[in-house]
C-alpha cells in the first residue's frame, strides 16, 4: 500500500486500511498522518463499534 494519501477536505487525508477482521475500507485523517497511525486508528473506531 502506497504511503502516498488522497487528499480530502482541508486538512484531510483519506487513508486505505485494513480493520482487524480482514476487511478494507477509506477513513479521513488528518493531512500528513503516516500510514501506521491511520492504521491503529482504524483499528481502534473498529473495536469499539458495536454495531459491526
Amino acid at each position: 500500500m502506497p504511503e502516498e494519501s488522497t487528499p480530502g477536505p482541508l486538512g484531510t487525508a483519506m487513508r486505505e486500511v485494513t480493520f482487524p477482521d480482514g476487511s478494507r475500507g477509506i477513513i479521513l485523517v488528518r493531512a500528513g498522518t503516516p500510514q501506521p497511525d491511520a492504521e491503529e486508528i482504524a483499528a481502534r473506531v473498529w473495536r469499539e463499534n458495536p454495531g459491526r
